[in-house]
């Protein structure tokens, strides 16, 4: 290849690292893209009347492959990505659901229109406020956030800043809390190639072009990334679909209230016979696993 054809491929490409956040957001960064275009571009084509259905079924995968994830009453809740708000709000219908509605919940983004068009929706109704976020620093003390949640978010990111992102999220997290994240599964990219060809979505994040980027994950990478590189103690990992759920928490699940020792033992003979607690077995293993105690 000439060096002028080289220079031709390259001219649009970012000129230093710290250029491509920028050009991985651009796409949702246009003050003048009004709401109904966003609701109609960034939500994969779902009419405008179903999108807090739509939200509401993200919701409830959480609690179903998760069922030990709990907030407080009164608690602070972090979603990462929160766009036009829809998913805010479907959280903060099933904490009150459960009886535990949030005291705030935290819309974190990095696009201003996103957020801007946020507010339009909500306006100023409690719990919820919107925080400006430059890619790098989540604006939140340490250990502030008793759940922490993002959604069709962290796979938009360049891994870099994916990665550090997850430093973040286990310095915000309280020792208590839980963190749920979804990401892209390599399992994706034969549906992704019908959409967009993988030769055209790495031209254009070489070059920077003003799109939608795509970064996907496998199973063992984020096993790694999670426990050994951002130091998560407890990591647990669901395959759903074309993408993976993690839940990430800095301490033992809390003991069910109705936890019965000897059910449990009953209802799963090899942690009798390994002569183990089960208390401490069901918090090490057993809720990752689904296991029962009646």
């Amino acid at each position: 290849m000439s060096k002028a054809s080289m220079n031709k491929k390259t001219q649009n490409a970012p000129s230093d690292p710290s250029n491509v956040l920028g050009a991985a957001a651009a796409v949702w960064d246009d003050l003048r893209e009004r709401l109904a275009r966003i609701e109609a571009r960034i939500h994969d084509g779902v009419p405008r009347e179903k999108l807090a259905e739509r939200a509401d079924a993200y919701i409830n995968t959480l609690f179903s492959l998760f069922p030990y994830v709990t907030a407080p009453l009164n608690g602070v809740v972090l979603e990462i990505g929160s766009g036009v708000g829809y998913i805010m709000e479907a959280l903060t219908r099933a904490l009150i659901a459960r009886a535990t509605p949030p005291a705030s919940i935290l819309g974190l983004d990095i696009s201003h229109t996103m957020i801007e068009r946020a507010k339009e929706r909500l306006g100023a109704r409690a719990p919820y406020r919107f925080l400006p976020y430059d890619g790098i620093d989540v604006p939140m003390p340490e250990a502030s956030c008793d759940l922490i949640l993002s959604v069709a978010t962290l796979s938009f990111i360049p891994k870099p800043f994916a990665y550090n992102l997850l430093f973040e999220v286990k310095r915000v997290l309280k020792p208590g809390g839980f963190a749920v994240l979804q990401f892209l599964s390599f399992r994706h990219l034969p549906e992704q190639e019908t959409h967009t060809p993988w030769r055209e979505e790495i031209r254009r994040q070489i070059t920077g072009e003003k799109a939608h980027w795509h970064h996907f994950y496998a199973r063992e990478e984020l096993e790694m990334v999670l426990r050994t590189g951002t130091g998560f103690p407890y990591v647990d990992i669901r395959e759903l679909g074309g993408g993976y759920w993690a839940c990430v928490h800095l301490a033992p699940a809390p003991l069910p209230i109705d936890f019965d020792p000897e059910g449990y033992l009953s209802l799963n003979e090899d942690v009798r016979a390994a002569g183990v607690d089960p208390a401490q077995h069901w918090q090490e293993y057993g809720y990752r696993e689904g296991r029962r105690w009646r």
